[in-house]
């Protein structure tokens, strides 16, 4: 951990290119004004693909998904499908673009389970989980001895490494460690994932749906977007299953874009349907303070917090969960949701915690159902052409952030605002975007 602070992102040079603009008709050099077609620009969106999804590190899934050698689980990098297995020869955690290096057919059509190999619908070629070609039907009768199947294997992700039970991987194999991409986030990550001995374990499966929204707006969201709940999670609050939101909280940025925000006791505090997690809260927040000092509590749990690009989460008093936005289109996600709980902890607490991000986060949960009814919204007002002109304004709280260990001490590192609703958090997102789709 570097306990330094981390400079603020660079500013955005406003005659530096990005495709077809330059960076300052996009954006306010300290990213305080997006210009909306980044979010409706097909050019734009196709970049993304390319100097973002292509060389970030990106979230795949949990260590828990893959309990035994040959277990695998598809998703995608960006719009690339993958395979994501735990190879059958050393148990090593591996990636595959999905796709048969013959013509092309994904060789995987389910979501997940356990194999030996793959073998493609469409002729039959078949690869082992170390992503050999071993099996090609009729090979002598129609290749004769001109086909080298150790130049046909599936193509693999270069860089594959897990941090605390989560799977990312790079397709870029120049791309920085996980841990130097990370940087002073893992602080925050470990805080989170390592209360209990044993780790953590996905619980539930996966949840699949689509919203016609642009991935970056829930990115940002997430990033610690703490103005939206009165007014969008107002109901919410009506019905006790969480508290009035007070400017009493934190939003940190840790550098690469990542970063995370939370009101003080951690977000879905309420009257409403209490459990046993509060207990269990309690006690981490009174060994964290035990370890770190008493300013420590605030951070248990987390809060809200995204990893650029497109991996975020949600530590709440109630529950804890993952999501990947991933993008289908420059006005389409799919969303991949994990409830995550501490391996260790007891089998009905950990039901209790799954019915509670059900309820609230889930793919029909009552906060879900807003924020996803919110971000269409936004899409399909840019979807004209007066729509997407002009720019969305992110001025709140500059000016008023400063090394995160002057406000809780020396352990915890970041730039930190002195209030909860801000737009740093965002505010760095978008410098960090502009720097990485420069020419």
């Amino acid at each position: 951990m570097n306990e330094a602070t981390p400079p603020l992102p660079p500013p955005i040079a406003a005659d530096a290119g990005i495709g077809p603009y330059r960076a300052g008709e996009l954006f306010a050099a300290d990213g305080s004004a997006v210009d909306r077609r980044i979010f409706v620009d097909e050019h734009l969106y196709r970049l993304e693909q390319e100097r973002i999804f292509a060389r970030c590190w990106l979230y795949l899934g949990h260590e828990s998904e893959l309990p035994v050698r040959g277990a695998f689980f598809t998703t995608t990098m960006g719009e690339d499908p993958v395979i994501v297995l735990r190879d059958k020869a050393e148990g090593r955690l591996r990636a595959f673009l999905n796709s048969c290096s013959h013509r092309g057919a994904k060789v995987c059509r389910v979501d997940s389970g356990v194999t030996g190999a793959f073998r493609c619908p469409y002729h039959s070629w078949t690869f082992s989980t170390e992503g050999q070609l071993v099996g090609v039907p009729r090979q002598d009768a129609v290749y004769g001895s001109t086909l080298d199947r150790s130049r046909h294997g599936l193509r693999e992700v270069p860089k594959v490494e897990s941090f605390s039970g989560m799977i990312f991987a790079s397709w870029d194999p120049a791309a920085p460690s996980l841990r130097e991409y990370l940087g002073d986030m893992a602080f925050y990550l470990e805080l989170m994932l390592t209360r209990m001995d044993g780790g953590t374990e996905q619980i539930g499966g996966v949840h699949k749906w689509t919203i016609d929204v642009n991935w970056k707006i829930p990115s940002e969201n997430f990033a610690g977007d703490h103005y939206h709940v009165p007014s969008t999670h107002g109901a919410g609050v009506e019905m006790g299953y969480r508290s009035q939101l007070t400017n009493h909280g934190y939003c940190i940025q840790t550098g690469n874009g990542h970063s995370i925000g939370s009101e003080r006791g951690g977000a879905q505090q309420g009257t409403a349907v209490p459990t046993e997690y509060d207990a269990f809260m309690a006690r981490m927040r009174a060994e964290f303070a035990a370890r770190y000092g008493q300013d420590a509590e605030a951070f248990v749990p987390i809060g809200v917090g995204t990893l650029f690009p497109n991996f975020s989460f949600l530590d709440s008093a109630r529950f804890r969960s993952f999501r990947v936005w991933h993008p289908r289109g420059v006005d389409k996600i799919e969303v991949h949701s994990w409830c995550i709980v501490d391996k260790s902890m007891p089998a009905e607490l950990k039901a209790a915690v799954r019915q509670r991000y059900s309820l609230a986060f889930g793919p029909g949960g009552i906060f879900e159902q807003d924020d996803g009814d919110i971000w269409q919204s936004v899409q399909d007002a840019l979807r004209g052409h007066i729509g997407r002109q002009g720019r969305f304004n992110y001025q709140m709280g500059l000016g008023r952030e400063a090394p995160t260990s002057e406000r809780y001490g020396t352990p915890f590192p970041g730039s930190c605002s002195d209030i909860l609703m801000t737009e740093a958090n965002q505010r760095a997102f978008y410098r960090h975007y502009a720097k990485l789709m420069q020419d």
